[in-house]
């Protein structure tokens, strides 16, 4: 059974595992019905965040470079100095 939001009148939303087809729920005599839109939702536990875009570009030419040393850059149809500018640094 999939897990579905659903929401009363007043606003108020609850989830709840309901077989496929479900529409309305009855809980305690408030009537409930099944939201559209899919819901947020939170994991517990150690968040661990992307690298911003800046250090993945840095990163990804430190393995290049460490992969092909001094042919990398003369592989490049940048300058050193061009790709700098580029991407601030």
């Amino acid at each position: 059974m999939p897990l579905f939001d659903f929401s009363d009148n007043k606003g108020n939303i609850i989830e709840c595992l309901v077989p496929k087809g479900t529409s309305t729920i009855d809980v305690d005599g408030v009537v409930y019905t099944k939201t559209d839109g899919p819901s947020g939702f939170a994991m517990p536990g150690k968040a661990v965040g992307i690298p911003s875009q800046e250090d993945q570009v840095k990163a990804g030419y430190h393995k290049l470079e460490c992969e092909e040393g001094s042919r990398f850059l003369r592989q490049s149809t940048f300058s050193t100095k061009q790709i700098k500018r580029a991407w601030g640094f």
